[in-house]
């Protein structure tokens, strides 16, 4: 695949999760935005006095980690702008005490990050001619990663990914097969491009203190797609605790507008900010939907962001 030059330049993070379907979560961070992105999460960090790995799954209670859970996530939502509109938008910091040292106004470059949400429907359960639950994994990624380039972006809007990030080859078993990922990407559009070089694809591990680590700023925004895919998961109602269901509230933000209908997204400052479906495998054909909320009545839900 040619890389178009007139492209923006991204770099994709994925992280997955296995609970209720096989949840695929993509971040894609504009190169141009990913130094600054980092170095607000990092701020975050500093100031909860949290330097470990965070995971949304780990999530249970009130504390540092959920603390800096809110923060991160409240600052990927303004990231996630696709213009300010000038309007203000105010993160939170964590910082405790008065509200004006709580949320700050942030800058209103930042915009441009884009999040993927993609299930399959019944966790790879009826792929049974693949040959190992890896492959699995690299197929409905696949499925997603093609239809979100193809939804969040547009000729007037191309794209270019230079690097793909996947969590860890571990607890996968091998190395991501580049071969299964990207070379069968086809029909992609002529407004998605993806580099086509040797190191494209990094799959070490996510945790800075681990042997065989990413860099610490991709490590950041690995977990950073951790938080992201368990808020959305919970928006949907898949989530274990009430410190989790806060953590939905970013998401559900999100998830609320484009309720709304195609008028009121277009009209937003997240407009092709964010792409949730799912598929699934039926008598040997693939099918895809969206993804339905589970409504839970017996759950206050908590308010909104403006």
């Amino acid at each position: 695949m040619e890389k178009n030059i007139s492209a923006q330049a991204y770099e994709l993070y994925h992280d997955e999760s296995a609970r209720s379907g096989y949840w695929h979560g993509m971040l894609l961070v504009p190169v141009s935005q990913k130094e600054a992105f980092v170095r607000y999460l990092v701020t975050a960090r500093e100031l909860v006095g949290y330097p470990y790995k965070i995971s949304f799954k780990k999530i249970n209670r009130p504390g540092a980690k959920r603390d800096l859970a809110e923060a991160w996530l409240s600052i990927a939502l303004g990231f996630m702008r696709s213009e300010s509109k000038h309007i203000r938008y105010y993160y939170y910091t964590s910082a405790r005490g008065e509200r004006e040292k709580a949320h700050q106004l942030l800058d209103d470059q930042a915009s441009g990050v884009k999040f993927i949400i993609f299930r399959e429907r019944d966790n790879h359960a009826n792929m049974l001619q693949y040959p190992d639950e890896t492959s699995k994994v690299e197929t409905s990624f696949r499925f997603g990663f093609k239809g979100g380039l193809h939804y969040l972006f547009s000729e007037d809007n191309p794209v270019c990914v230079t690097k793909i990030h996947f969590d860890g080859y571990l607890h996968q078993g091998r190395h991501i097969d580049r071969q299964r990922v990207v070379a069968r990407l086809s029909g992609l559009r002529s407004y998605c491009g993806v580099v086509d070089q040797p190191d494209l694809i990094d799959d070490r591990a996510s945790d800075p203190d681990a042997e065989d680590a990413q860099p610490y700023a991709d490590c950041q925004l690995l977990q950073m797609t951790d938080l992201l895919i368990g808020s959305f998961r919970a928006a949907f109602g898949y989530y274990s605790n009430p410190s989790q269901w806060l953590l939905a509230r970013y998401a559900r933000t999100l998830v609320d507008k484009y309720k709304q209908g195609l008028p009121r997204m277009r009209a937003s400052r997240w407009n092709r900010a964010f792409c949730m479906s799912q598929c699934h495998l039926e008598n040997g054909s693939w099918h895809f939907e969206t993804i339905s909320l589970m409504e839970d009545e017996g759950v206050t839900q908590l308010p909104l962001l403006e």
